[in-house]
């Protein structure tokens, strides 16, 4: 028996979708989704119909960032920014008004489903579920971890200057370096002269983790200088106290690892969907508030579903483009 048109379509966009959010996209990959989105009136519903789905699963809450995302699914306007009507076309051209529309889509992605066009357009970036090494300099290193986008900003002679954009990575100033070196992340600095820190940016939200020498931290009008062990965390809204950390912990990461240690399910599948090329979605809030102890190798991070599935006893069920719904 054939599937019907409008499910192969939306199985389309869901993969498509997923490509998308998987940090591989580039430029051209998310013209050409809307290219597709906007091919018939059946590919624009089967798109709203998959930027449904995330909704009626609760992820849209956590991962919209305007609400022109919210107006979208519900079909009310195009992705991307303002409507296009039909005098837009008639007297722009509906090649212009098509321009539009794909750039707005670029630079503000739906629901935020994948990388922005700054960070499109980094120096550096990883996938989901990949690592990179960079030498900036002489004795200056950047280890990313995954869904990480990293630019080189101007700098002085005697200093290297970077800007985390996104995701998290390793910094290092060694001893023979010639120069110092700033990570700018939000709206933070770090200095970095014969030290090594980790570095954490989750849309604003900033973790830095002295992980050898000592660091200084510039934040929220507050300088602080971080040691061995110790770690800053700092948002537009707050800057906490200095807190001590295990390293290795922190770091995990680096040696191929996540480490949880009595953590909430939900906390723990949180983190494992910045390595998952799709979406894993808990929708059964009791078992998300089950504290779990656990190790996973990032090399088999499929294996985090087979465990929640035999040992918490979830039930599971998969969808196209890596969508994996536990109830």
């Amino acid at each position: 028996m054939m599937r019907p048109q409008s499910e192969i379509l939306q199985g389309e966009a869901l993969e498509r979708l997923m490509h998308a959010t998987s940090g591989h996209a580039t430029v051209a990959d998310l013209r050409d989704l809307e290219a597709w989105r906007t091919r018939s009136a059946a590919h624009a519903d089967a798109y709203r119909r998959a930027l449904g789905i995330w909704e009626s699963l609760g992820t849209a809450a956590r991962e919209a960032k305007t609400a022109t995302d919210h107006v979208m699914i519900a079909g009310q306007v195009r992705a991307g920014g303002r409507p296009v009507g039909r005098r837009a076309f008639l007297i722009g051209g509906a090649a212009a008004a098509a321009a539009t529309v794909a750039a707005g889509f670029v630079l503000q992605p739906p629901l935020g489903l994948w990388p922005s066009l700054p960070d499109l357009m980094a120096d550096y970036r990883t996938g989901a579920g990949e690592n990179r090494a960079v030498a900036l300099a002489e004795g200056l290193s950047i280890e990313m971890n995954t869904r990480t986008s990293i630019v080189r900003r101007p700098s002085d002679d005697g200093e290297e200057r970077i800007e985390l954009l996104a995701g998290e990575a390793a910094i290092a100033a060694a001893q023979n370096a010639s120069k110092s070196l700033t990570a700018i992340a939000a709206d933070g600095r770090v200095f970095a002269a014969r030290a090594q820190a980790n570095l954490r940016n989750d849309a604003g939200a900033v973790h830095v983790t002295c992980l050898s020498g000592s660091v200084q931290v510039e934040c929220g009008g507050r300088t602080a200088t971080l040691r061995a062990g110790e770690q800053l965390a700092y948002s537009p809204q707050l800057v906490s106290p200095v807190a001590v950390v295990d390293p290795a912990m922190i770091t995990a990461w680096k040696r191929g690892l996540l480490i949880f240690r009595d953590e909430p399910l939900a906390q723990v599948l949180d983190e494992v969907n910045r390595y998952w090329r799709g979406r894993i979605v808990l929708l059964n809030t009791d078992l998300g508030h089950r504290r779990v102890t656990v190790r996973i190798e990032l090399a088999r991070i499929e294996e985090v579903v087979s465990y929640v599935r035999s040992v918490l006893g979830a039930k599971v069920r998969t969808l196209p483009g890596g969508v994996v719904i536990l109830t």
